[in-house]
């Protein structure tokens, strides 16, 4: 039998052996719901505040900054759709043609609900986005720029510390707390710079199975006292943004 290589690390990588021996206590002994006030909950409650504290670390942000999703693509939902809920009235997006689907999707069912305008800007033809196309494109009542660092196709990286400094620039000069800037960091986490201070950006997604971790599980940044509407209703999980409980092995 011929021997496989994989070469799909794009797409999802092998669970690394270390991370693996930290999941197995989550999968054997402790079992507990960590939103449950004995000790077997509170010791579940205890390693995701870990992960949460090691999460925030890396992105250099705070630990209270980091919410827990079920992966990158209910993360960036959250984003889109709390957004779009920001207010009564229609919302203006600004996002690109070589999104993620799951950026892509949720933006073209909120126009169809006529909660949102977007518009998708097209790259150049190196793959790579304009910064002056970016910002030229946001008006008065956008709420939202939504850019992927690093595209998962064709490899490209997009200026996205320009684009940061751009749009808080435009919102220092309109003294407002708008538009905010959302990158999907799925592809850049192995790679490349995701400090948020770096990257200027007020949401920043990632997902595990991309970084030697299991699939199910996400992570959406969000920077303090940023809006953002929940999607999912119930128990009040993840500081009120994600209701459900945790998948505690995967976090």
């Amino acid at each position: 039998m011929k021997k496989q290589i994989y070469l799909d690390y794009a797409a999802s990588t092998p669970i690394d052996p270390r991370v693996l021996r930290v999941m197995m206590p989550y999968l054997k002994e402790e079992y507990g719901n960590p939103s449950s006030t004995h000790q077997f909950g509170q010791r579940a409650q205890a390693a995701i505040e870990k992960a949460r504290e090691q999460t925030a670390r890396f992105l250099h942000c705070k630990a209270d900054e980091i919410v827990f999703t079920g992966g990158a693509t209910e993360a960036n939902n959250l984003v889109i759709r709390g957004i779009a809920g920001v207010g009564k009235k229609k919302v203006h997006i600004v996002t690109s043609a070589i999104e993620h689907e799951s950026v892509l999707e949720p933006c073209r069912t909120l126009e169809k609900q006529g909660i949102a305008e977007v518009t998708y800007l097209k790259p150049q033809a190196d793959g790579v986005l304009r910064v002056e196309d970016i910002l030229g494109a946001i008006t008065d009542n956008t709420v939202l720029v939504s850019i992927v660092y690093a595209n998962s196709e064709i490899g490209t990286i997009q200026p996205v510390q320009e684009i940061g400094r751009g749009i808080q620039e435009i919102r220092s000069n309109k003294n407002g707390d708008w538009p905010v800037f959302h990158i999907d960091a799925v592809q850049a986490a192995n790679f490349l710079d995701c400090n948020v201070e770096t990257l200027g950006a007020d949401f920043v997604t990632l997902s595990g199975h991309k970084i030697y971790g299991p699939k199910g599980v996400g992570v959406l940044y969000k920077k303090e006292k940023t809006f953002l509407s929940p999607v999912l209703k119930g128990g009040g999980q993840e500081m009120g943004l994600r209701s459900g409980t945790e998948n505690v092995v995967g976090i």
